[in-house]
């Protein structure tokens, strides 16, 4: 069975991309491209990964991983954020329970995979 991975991201060059690519290494890929509806698609989708910015319309990645956290439903599945902003701009309880990583944009999907099969044995 496919690994699930949700992309949590309102830039559609950067999720096309992704699910092109994560699609092409035996994923399934869903996408959401809001903090809100990416919550809502994690009660349907079921992902073992998420991959979300932190700079977002409403929600913004930030929030949307602590209301993730703080649904017992969600709460253990890993998040790799991937930003602009710099790790040290983001908050770090986030990063500290090792179930959340950062890639700076723009990265290479390799970095991504190599998270994904290293760090998260997907």
């Amino acid at each position: 069975m496919a690994k699930k991975i949700l992309i949590i991201d309102d830039e559609r060059a950067i999720v096309k991309v992704l699910v092109s690519r994560l699609t092409m290494h035996g994923f399934e890929v869903d996408s959401a491209s809001d903090g809100e509806s990416g919550f809502e698609k994690t009660r349907k989708f079921v992902p073992d990964v998420i991959l979300m910015d932190i700079s977002m319309p409403g929600w913004n990645g930030i929030e949307t991983a602590k209301r993730l956290k703080d649904n017992p439903g969600t709460a253990d599945i890993p998040i790799i954020f991937l930003t602009a902003l710099s790790e040290e701009s983001i908050s770090r309880k986030y990063l500290e329970n090792g179930k959340h990583y950062v890639l700076l944009k723009p990265f290479k999907v390799e970095e991504l995979l190599t998270i994904l099969s290293d760090d998260l044995g997907m």
